[in-house]
């Protein structure tokens, strides 16, 4: 019961977090951050479509974990991280992921875009935990997934955090490629002296 309460907590606080940011940014600034659906790109049209795919399928897969649905071994929990400890152990992680998110939408202001933003040039942030690896929110949200995959150690989740790191990897390559084109020079030189998601290693 109480891994269910782990996961549904972490997945409201994912929900809420970016619905805040939305609002505040759109009243504060006009401009709704949301901007992956608005998109010209035919690879940025799919990957919105991939979004509400994937949110739906966390969603099911929430619900059919919480029921205690079995369908052969798809939501059967792997034995060895069955524990107390290790569901604990994975809500902390899925909360520290959520604060490399929060962290991340506070130091890039108005900046902070889902998405590729085609009409409004945003400021390049470069300090901070910015100035070691080019993508906090991205961090925060592979150690949200892995936090649940802790909680919930099942074939279905395992899929979710595949699917989930390949729609990442391809979308922050589509997100660099932009900013090349948009910011020149200072954004090549700031890609040379950082890492994607982790100092000093990726």
């Amino acid at each position: 019961m109480l891994d269910t309460i782990f996961v549904i907590a972490l997945f409201l606080l994912y929900m809420l977090l970016w619905k805040v940011k939305k609002l505040q940014q759109k009243r504060s600034t006009g401009i709704d951050p949301d901007v992956m659906g608005e998109s010209t790109s035919n690879i940025q049209q799919f990957m919105n479509r991939f979004t509400k795919i994937l949110t739906a399928y966390a969603a099911i897969m929430i619900l059919l974990h919480a029921v205690n649905i079995q369908v052969g071994s798809l939501f059967s929990r792997y034995q060895a991280l069955s524990s107390m400890a290790v569901d604990v152990t994975g809500f902390i992680v899925g909360l520290i992921g959520l604060s490399f998110c929060l962290y991340a939408q506070i130091k890039m202001g108005a900046a902070w875009r889902v998405g590729i933003d085609e009409i409004v040039k945003t400021e390049l942030i470069t300090t901070g935990l910015y100035a070691v690896i080019r993508n906090p929110t991205y961090l925060g949200l592979f150690l949200l997934n892995i936090g649940v995959w802790l909680i919930w150690p099942t074939w279905t989740i395992f899929l979710l955090n595949i699917l989930f790191i390949l729609f990442l990897e391809i979308q922050v390559r589509c997100e660099e490629d932009y900013l090349s084109s948009v910011h020149g020079e200072e954004y090549r030189e700031y890609k040379k002296r950082t890492k994607r998601y982790v100092p000093f290693f990726y």
